[in-house]
């Protein structure tokens, strides 16, 4: 209430001093008539209290209060223009009102944006130098906050790419730049602290900035993309590993994947897993018509179904294994999908090692069983999600997956059904990954593990994979085995060495990191091509390997000869069965079983495809 008082008597002198200062300037007697007192004050006043202007919260003054305040004189200087002329009877200039309206206008704008730059001026600064890079649109809003509300931060500017911003202001704070020159800038301003607040950076990029932020001892930080925050408070969070991997989808066709799964009824065996649970999200998404999801795990089911119990489509769940073949037979006659994406498998390296029967068993045959469903009740598609450690496997999951790359590659050339695998490396923060390791090691204090030190991987966001997946399939007429791009290869140290940095913490001295040595079937490197020679599609993203066939009846008496090596749990003649079906399989554990043994099997010879 006292406050609405100081501004009501100083809007009286306010309006007062306004029609004194421009009679005077246009020489005339204005206030003679004591009636054009009243007017003056009485309309002016009633606009001010029915714009509100006695209620705003002056510390939050910007610019809706400006804009009421713009059009409120403008409408009270027209209204009082209007009734002098009705009282006067004579015409008074139209400069001597222009005038007032100007004069009230500056003072009233004065009166209550004073409070809140006397309250900015006079608040503490925070002592954390801060560094905002991106001088859009992001980045202002991100800098309008930390000057309304400081906290520990003191802002020194904004940092930007584009030579048409830099030494340039905004807010009056200058524009520093390119990104190639951050060391200097970090260490000429003395940063603590620096924001990304960019609404698309590429992960790489992202990567780049952080090492030499960790360089500089500099913490960093992200703002999420303007979609994210749309019409809601700028947020600024942690990095985390999603924002190092990021990358802008080059060429995703979302109307071709749209094509591809609307009105289907799709089949998702392994709808459970990591993979599985984003192909079901994926289809829903994109229209699919029914879903027919398959897994072996009963939580792993009562997760789908309450994550999925809203669903605008109908969905089956059905607790079964890909190799209990009269199950799923029952379950592909009845819905009659026409496409089968078939994800479930065993994919742990160093499991599966010490579990080769089981692991091969599910793996081989579970891709047989559902690929012979497949071309048994005409499925239109078929898609089997593959991995790198395919490609010149060293462990039996990867020669377990390769073989099944191979098995549906060849019945396709005999079927109606469209047979097709997709390769890719590791997608993040699917079960198994290092990534949830590594931050429960990080959260306990460390020592984070790593196998070896020069140990690198491919990664992939998994709805960015999954897109990928859903694309290559829609192009796909079968025999084909797709490969994603998946950037460059991540060394595991270093993104053990981010994790721990981006936690607030430094590597090596805060927390350790331990090298236990590669596990049984691991690989120091991964592959996507078994050999050098792939095919472009209309998509950058997506690549062809080249096939490779053998005789069909050939390849049949081996899977049996391996089917039953692991009936008779057999771990010599069950490797040697393997290195029979892939000649590329390396490992240490086939070397110590085959050493002293006879030359009487032959390896299958593959014909490439021209």
């Amino acid at each position: 209430m006292k406050i609405r008082l100081i501004l009501l008597v100083a809007d009286l002198a306010i309006i007062a001093a306004a029609a004194f200062l421009s009679s005077r300037w246009f020489g005339l007697d204005f206030f003679a008539n004591w009636r054009l007192y009243i007017l003056f004050f009485g309309v002016k006043i009633f606009f001010f209290i029915r714009a509100g202007l006695y209620h705003a919260i002056l510390r939050y003054a910007g610019l809706p209060l400006a804009a009421t305040i713009l059009r409120t004189t403008i409408l009270a200087s027209l209204v009082v223009f209007f009734l002098t002329y009705l009282i006067t009877g004579s015409h008074i200039s139209i400069g001597f009102f222009a005038m007032d309206y100007l004069i009230t206008t500056f003072l009233v704008g004065l009166v209550r944006f004073a409070p809140r730059y006397f309250f900015e001026s006079w608040k503490e600064v925070g002592t954390k130098r801060t560094l905002i890079y991106g001088a859009g649109h992001l980045g202002e809003e991100v800098a309008r906050k930390l000057l309304r509300d400081p906290g520990e931060r003191r802002l020194v500017g904004f940092l930007d790419d584009r030579p048409s911003k830099i030494s340039k202001r905004v807010h009056n704070l200058p524009i520093y730049g390119p990104i190639s020159n951050l060391s200097s800038i970090l260490a000429r301003n003395r940063v603590s602290e620096l924001i990304i607040a960019i609404s698309s950076l590429d992960g790489k990029i992202v990567r780049k900035t952080i090492r030499e932020c960790r360089q500089n001892h500099v913490l960093c930080r992200i703002v999420p993309t303007f979609s994210d925050v749309f019409n809601k408070e700028i947020n600024i969070k942690d990095i985390d590993i999603t924002d190092l991997l990021k990358r802008e989808p080059k060429d995703l066709d979302e109307p071709q994947i749209r094509k591809f799964i609307k009105g289907k009824v799709i089949l998702i065996t392994g709808a459970g897993g990591s993979i599985g649970f984003e192909l079901v999200r994926q289809c829903i998404h994109y229209g699919a018509k029914k879903l027919i999801l398959v897994d072996h795990s009963e939580f792993s089911l009562y997760t789908l179904q309450e994550d999925f119990s809203a669903s605008s489509i109908p969905i089956r769940f059905c607790l079964m294994n890909v190799t209990e073949k009269r199950s799923l037979e029952s379950i592909v006659r009845e819905e009659a999908p026409s496409t089968f994406f078939h994800a479930a498998a065993y994919k742990h390296v160093p499991i599966v090692e010490e579990s080769r029967f089981e692991g091969l068993y599910n793996n081989v045959w579970g891709t047989i069983i559902t690929a012979q469903l497949a071309e048994q009740y005409a499925v239109d598609k078929y898609v089997l999600i593959s991995t790198d450690k395919a490609v010149r496997p060293t462990s039996v999951m990867g020669a377990s997956k390769r073989i099944s790359e191979i098995y549906i590659q060849n019945l396709n050339s005999m079927s109606r059904t469209e047979f097709i695998a997709v390769r890719f490396g590791n997608v993040l923060a699917s079960s198994g990954s290092v990534v949830p390791k590594f931050i429960e090691q990080i959260n306990k204090g460390g020592p984070v593990t790593v196998t070896h030190p020069e140990v690198t991987r491919y990664f992939m966001l998994i709805q960015e994979a999954l897109q990928l997946i859903l694309q290559a399939a829609s192009i796909g007429n079968g025999g084909e085995i797709f490969i994603l791009n998946m950037g460059a290869p991540v060394r595991i140290a270093e993104m053990a060495e981010d994790l721990i940095f981006l936690s607030g913490r430094s590597p090596h001295k805060d927390i350790k990191i331990n090298y236990t040595g590669l596990r049984p079937g691991e690989k120091l490197y991964e592959e996507l091509l078994i050999d050098d020679s792939e095919k472009k599609t209309q998509y950058e993203n997506i690549t062809i390997g080249q096939a490779r066939y053998l005789d069909w009846d050939s390849l049949n008496k081996n899977l049996d000869d391996l089917l039953h090596a692991i009936k008779r749990r057999d771990h010599h003649d069950l490797l040697l069965r393997v290195k029979l079906l892939v000649p590329e399989f390396s490992s240490s554990s086939l070397w110590e079983s085959t050493a002293g043994t006879s030359e009487s099997h032959k390896v299958i010879p593959f014909q490439s495809v021209k």
